[in-house]
């Protein structure tokens, strides 16, 4: 069973964000043509050359997946919808942002951009 089935049969129990995640692959598809999706215990990655994005998967009582992506930029990405920002390594202008989905409405053309950005980065080799 694929990273992708055994999300998707995760997401059973919660309709919401089972469409949003078909959703988000169908933007990943879209955005990245070469990417695979891999599955270890509760995160599914998405890979290029490297990981670029990721989706942790909710507890059984959560009402929405948390979905992170690696971006190297100048300037930090400030928005509503992220709901915490990490910079793993200080000094350096790479983030890991933290969003949380909960609907396919919440898959729209700011976080495509922002999908967009990750992989292009990844395939520069700055995304971990």
């Amino acid at each position: 069973m694929s990273g992708e089935d055994k999300a998707r049969l995760f997401f059973t129990s919660n309709q919401s964000c089972l469409e949003a995640f078909n959703k988000l692959i169908s933007l990943i598809d879209e955005v990245c043509p070469d990417v695979r999706l891999t599955q270890q215990d509760s995160l599914l990655t998405f890979k290029s050359t490297s990981g670029f994005a990721y989706v942790s998967l909710p507890s059984r009582t959560d009402s929405s997946m948390l979905f992170n992506l690696a971006i190297t930029t100048r300037k930090k990405i400030t928005s509503s919808r992220i709901s915490k920002v990490v910079q793993p390594i200080p000094g350096m202008a790479s983030y890991v942002y933290h969003i949380g989905i909960k609907s396919p409405l919440d898959i729209d053309s700011e976080l495509k951009l922002w999908v967009r950005q990750s992989y292009e980065f990844s395939k520069l080799g700055f995304a971990g």
